[in-house]
């Protein structure tokens, strides 16, 4: 019995390790060229990574967009400077649940057959004792 409880342990973390995972994605960008205009799949209220041309990571909610770069709440970042540029969008709600229920069944599932010694099945009743 101890045995189960090691294991259900672990399908409960990794039930909760791939909510997370489910939970968003990050997506590269393309980086307009000169005068290109903003990139394609960013907006206002996108949640964004940059990578900066000096390596150095940004990541920020987009307060304001325009032709020549992103603005957060309290700088901007030219897309001259920027490196990479990466979105992350938020997962499908349907998807996450999908998965969580998925867990749940299978960990009742093998708590219902590691309780299986428990019970006993007999035709005729009343089962005789051994």
């Amino acid at each position: 019995m101890r045995c189960l409880r090691c294991w259900g342990h672990r399908l409960v973390v990794a039930a909760l390790s791939l909510n997370l995972a489910a939970c968003s994605t990050v997506q590269s960008v393309r980086l307009p060229l000169a005068g290109g205009g903003p990139p394609e799949n960013v907006f206002v209220g996108s949640r964004v990574e940059v990578v900066t041309r000096d390596r150095e990571k940004l990541e920020f909610t987009v307060a304001r967009i325009s032709a020549e770069g992103l603005y957060s709440q309290s700088a901007f970042i030219p897309y001259s400077n920027m490196a990479s540029l990466r979105v992350r969008t938020p997962g499908s709600n349907e998807q996450t649940w999908s998965y969580v229920l998925g867990a749940l069944g299978i960990i009742a599932l093998i708590a219902l057959i590691g309780s299986a010694d428990s019970v006993k099945v007999c035709s005729p009743s009343p089962c005789p004792e051994p």
